[in-house]
């Protein structure tokens, strides 16, 4: 499957680098959208991100990190026929989180960019035909699993990480490359948990 992986605020597009060889291990043809999520608002990356899933001239499974799952949702509000077979949904504040709040009302909030502060409240879910999941962490102090959690979602997991961990570690991209074969469903979630002591 072809796999478009977006990267959250502040982060490089090289944090990717490892999950996208292990997806590509899987059998995905991977690849990254990197964006300056340091300048501009989500607007901007949703048209940016439109265009190059556009470009892909197929059908493709976004895996979204963080405030890249906030461009996701904005790019389908804005551009409901994209041609996606998959969301999926890795940390993403979807209606904002606690830090995001705090750092909002700090004496640096004048100095986020304004794809930072959408991570105080979030933005509007999107809905979409595609099969989507979300996976978070529960030893993320960023965004919280119950701040991660999206309603609707076909499937969801938690794993023992932290937020930028969660990328990093090849039992998520195990969990990623099963959702993306079948959809709907991570796996069992009790098989999954035995894989994670294996594959950390």
């Amino acid at each position: 499957m072809r796999v478009l992986l977006v990267h959250g605020f502040l982060a490089p597009g090289a944090l990717f680098w490892p999950l996208a060889k292990r997806l590509r291990t899987l059998g995905h043809l991977a690849e990254i959208f990197a964006y300056p999520s340091h300048r501009h608002d989500l607007d901007t990356h949703a048209r940016e991100l439109i265009e190059r899933i556009r470009s892909l001239d197929t059908a493709v499974a976004v895996v979204a990190h963080s405030v890249g799952g906030l461009v996701l949702h904005r790019a389908v509000a804005l551009a409901p026929d994209l041609p996606l077979a998959r969301r999926i949904f890795v940390a993403t504040p979807h209606r904002g989180c606690r830090m995001g709040r705090r750092a909002r009302l700090s004496p640096i909030a004048r100095f986020i960019p304004d794809a930072g502060k959408a991570t105080a409240y979030g933005c509007e879910p999107s809905s979409h035909g595609a099969p989507t999941g979300i996976l978070f962490g529960t030893r993320d102090l960023l965004v919280r699993p119950d701040e991660a959690d999206l309603p609707g979602a076909d499937a969801r997991l938690g794993l023992p990480y932290g937020h930028n961990e969660l990328v990093l570690r090849p039992s998520t991209a195990h969990a990623l490359g099963r959702f993306l074969a079948h959809g709907l469903s991570f796996e069992d979630e009790d098989r999954l948990r035995d894989a994670v002591g294996r594959l950390s």
